[in-house]
């Protein structure tokens, strides 16, 4: 009979937490399409934007390296 109060007790905290994270997945407000699209678009914007500011800055570093090494050697 233990064995069977456990396994219920284990299901009833096992449908619990379902019901926990569907109450809160309601809560949820989505985003509509035009936000999302915005949001897309920023992002994408920024991360070239922050690529291209680390591309120029590893060139210019690398060329002020190879101007170093070039009057030691």
């Amino acid at each position: 009979m233990d064995e069977k109060k456990k396994k219920d007790n284990n299901e009833n905290v096992v449908k619990g937490v379902f019901q926990t994270y569907r109450a809160e997945f309601r809560k949820i407000v989505w985003p509509s399409k035009e936000t999302l699209f915005k949001h897309t678009v920023t992002v994408i914007a920024v991360s070239l934007m922050f690529g291209a500011y680390i591309a120029l800055n590893d060139y210019l570093l690398s060329q002020v390296f190879r101007q170093f090494v070039g009057l030691i050697l």
